[in-house]
Parts: structure tokens; sequence; C-alpha cells
């Protein structure tokens, strides 16, 4: 437990995020939490633009701060390197997670618990595929990589396929359930309050698992990498 607490106190001087990041949370919880208060059933609404920058922010970045040797102290200490894989990840989405929350508490206190968008089997999925793919994704890219090439990724499926709604058990058509698949990928935000039965988990399943495969993967390279400073390349 220790090491954790002091990766903890480390991550918190030495930020995978700017200020910023935190402060626009702040602005779009407070924001959601008002919509949600005056209209509990638009809490699917409110959520998207947590997960929008839930997707910058956890796209922050490992090895090129890394590299600047911001995180020698922690690289030459001898604590285990997976530890600091995972502490720099849960920074880097804590703001995010913190966010739903309390959007969650907002709409139960606003709806006297009828709405349950928030806590549904969909809303879990979207923050999880969010919370993750991006960290893995940019951890040897530059802050925000992941990001920028998810939305570049959307725009271009939407220009080809203009919905991305989901035909979620509609059809049992493997053309359909693999675009919904797709559609899940690369906009989490469309299943935001669906309630998914077992036999309909399969259109989240190849995204999530995507997710934690590369979680692992990420997870793997930090313990073995070697991680020159860039002067010295």
């Amino acid at each position: 437990m220790a090491p954790a607490v002091y990766l903890l106190r480390f991550f918190r001087v030495v930020a995978p995020l700017t200020p910023l990041i935190g402060w626009t949370f702040l602005v779009v919880v407070v924001t959601g939490a008002l919509v949600i208060a005056h209209d509990p059933t638009r809490a699917s609404g409110a959520m998207v633009p947590v997960l929008l920058l839930q997707l910058f922010a956890a796209s922050s970045g490992f090895e090129v701060p890394a590299k600047r040797g911001h995180y020698d102290l922690l690289l030459t200490s001898g604590h285990g390197r997976v530890w600091m894989a995972l502490v720099h990840w849960g920074t880097s989405i804590a703001y995010g997670i913190a966010a739903w929350f309390v959007l969650i508490v907002v709409e139960r206190l606003a709806s006297g618990g009828t709405e349950t968008t928030l806590v549904a089997s969909g809303t879990w999925a979207a923050v999880g595929l969010v919370s993750t793919l991006p960290w893995a994704i940019t951890l040897r890219l530059p802050r925000f990589s992941g990001g920028i090439g998810w939305l570049l990724t959307l725009a271009i499926t939407t220009s080809m396929r203009p919905s991305l709604e989901l035909a979620v058990g509609r059809t049992s058509d493997l053309g359909s359930l693999l675009s919904s698949a797709w559609g899940f990928l690369v906009f989490p935000a469309g299943v935001i309050g669906r309630e998914f039965a077992l036999s309909e988990a399969i259109i989240t399943a190849p995204a999530l698992l995507l997710a934690c495969g590369s979680m692992v993967a990420a997870c793997r390279w930090v313990s073995r990498a070697s991680v020159p400073l860039e002067a010295a390349q």
C-alpha cells in the first residue's frame, strides 16, 4: 500500500494533466448538474461532454514526459513499474470518474431515484471504454494524440455512415452486429442510458476486450521499456 500512496503523492505534484483540464471538468459538471436538476430525463445529454473531455484527459501520454526527465525519480526509485503505470492511468481519469459520480448523485436526487440513465450498463461500458483505450493508445505518443485520433476516426466514419445509432437487439445479422460494434467503438456516447441484456452485450464486447488488451500491453511496455532522455538520443 505504501508504494501506491507514494505514487499518488508523486503524480499529484507531477500531474499528468494540466490544471485547465480540472477547471474544464468543473464547468462541465456544474452545467450538467443544472441541466439534470431542471430536467432529469436529459441526463444522457449532460453526460456526453463528460465523456468527450474524459477522452482527452485519458490521453495523457507517458513516454514523452518520461523522456524529458519528469519521471526520473520514479523510474530509478525501485517502485514497481506496473504500479507506476496504473497510478498514472488512475490519476489521468480521476476527474472524469468524479464528474460522472457527481452527475449520478444529482440525477438520483432530482428524479427521486426514478431515473437510472447514468448507472445503466451502457453508461458503464461507455465510461469504461473512454477511460482506458485512449490512455493505452497515447502511452507512447504526445498528450491528447489518442483523443484527436479518435475524433478523426469518428469524423471519417460519420462522413461515410451518417447514423451511428446502435441497432442493439433488433437484428442477428452478422453485418449489422459488426456495424453496431464499430459504432460503439467510435461513438460510445450512443449507448448512454441503455440497459443491455446478456445476449446484447456482444455489441460492446469487442471494444471492451480491445481496451482491456491494450491496457495489459501498455502496462507490460512500461514494466520493461528503457526510457532514454531526449538529450541522450
